[in-house]
């Protein structure tokens, strides 16, 4: 039964962008849900409300639901939710104006109809969203004022009643499930621009923007509890000349490369990013300069055992050269160490490159 369920809210989404994918997944969920809310309104009418004839019509109606499945398999998605909404609003009509009257309640079902093509359809559909929205209301309008004389059965108050209460509830349930729905996609969107603002584009690290934002209030929370933090400054040696001997998607793959390392050596709790074109930050919370050193050495030999081969099969050189400095005084802003870094950075490669400096040890 889970597999059966799995498969039916994956049809149609193969092969397609992220968005599409969680629209159609969306929309094979209310159909099945259409369907199982209509299957048990069948077997109410059929044992409950003593209704079979309604019932048998109501069953011919529900068979029509699985062709949104149909249209989604063939891709054809604007088919799939359109044919969806105008089939549920037809429904919903020939159930308060033919079946029943509308103290069955089922015209109040056309208030999901905005709220399900708001989900459902793409920004660019715009005319179909609302052209539904507006045939939805004014069916629920001629619904709630027209009066019908003959309805196919006629119920008691009682079953009018309960009818209309197991309208109101789905209602509530519906809108609750759709708002729900509103606040993911809106944390997700929100979380998705956070990170774009964050994250360099090409290696996966955290931007300039993002260091300099977050180190420094990590630096005052540091510094006012007189905790150790540490900042190594790495540059890469010799860069433009891989990328004039080798090409820019050489020079590229060596900044992918040296990421990784960045990022799988030292303490989970680092700061790492790439704050230029070839040079990277690291920012390293309660570590002194012992250990801060050690692990800048433990990242310049991976660096420099770094195995990297063009598609031409030859080999790149890549090292790299590391400035380390942290705050003595415990009252230095992110700025001064920052300097006081690449002041060592720039130490080692005139030391003859691919080697760690400490500030602290340049100053004495």
């Amino acid at each position: 039964m889970f597999d059966f369920f799995s498969s039916a809210l994956a049809i149609g989404t193969k092969n397609e962008h992220s968005s599409a994918v969680q629209k159609t997944r969306m929309l094979n969920i209310l159909v099945l849900l259409t369907i199982f809310i209509a299957l048990a309104y069948t077997a109410s009418y059929m044992y409950i409300l003593n209704a079979p004839t309604v019932a048998l019509y109501n069953l011919v109606l529900t068979s029509g639901y699985p062709l949104s499945f149909f249209f989604s398999y063939r891709r054809h998605h604007k088919s799939a939710k359109t044919w969806y909404f105008c089939l549920i609003m037809l429904h919903l009509f020939i159930c308060s104006n033919i079946f029943f009257t509308q103290e069955s309640g089922f015209h109040f079902y056309y208030f999901l109809v905005p709220i399900g093509a708001l989900l459902l359809f793409e920004l660019k559909e715009k005319k179909l969203k609302i052209t539904l929205s507006l045939v939805a209301a004014s069916l629920f309008l001629y619904c709630e004022n027209s009066i019908n004389e003959k309805p196919f059965h006629v119920f008691s108050d009682a079953a009018n009643h309960l009818l209309s209460q197991s309208a109101f509830l789905i209602d509530m349930f519906a809108i609750i499930l759709a708002l729900t729905l509103f606040s993911k996609q809106i944390e997700k969107h929100e979380l998705g621009l956070i990170e774009q603002a964050s994250t360099d584009m090409l290696t996966g690290l955290n931007n300039r923007r993002f260091f300099f934002q977050q180190g420094e209030k990590l630096l005052i929370k540091s510094n006012k509890g007189k905790q150790f933090y540490s900042l190594l400054l790495i540059d890469l040696d010799y860069f433009k000349n891989i990328n004039d001997k080798y090409g820019h998607a050489v020079g590229d793959e060596c900044l992918i490369v040296v990421s990784d390392v960045l990022q799988k050596v030292g303490p989970e709790n680092k700061i790492c990013a790439r704050i230029g074109g070839e040079e990277f930050a690291i920012i390293l919370p309660h570590c002194g300069p012992k250990s801060a050193e050690v692990i800048a050495e433990h990242i310049r030999s991976i660096i420099e055992d770094v195995d990297l081969t063009t598609a031409q099969g030859k080999v790149v050189d890549c090292t790299a050269s590391i400035g380390v400095s942290y705050n003595v005084t415990k009252t230095e802003s992110l700025k001064v160490l920052l300097e006081q870094a690449d002041l060592a950075l720039y130490q080692a490669k005139d030391n003859g490159r691919n080697q760690v400096l400490s500030f602290h040890h340049l100053a004495n």
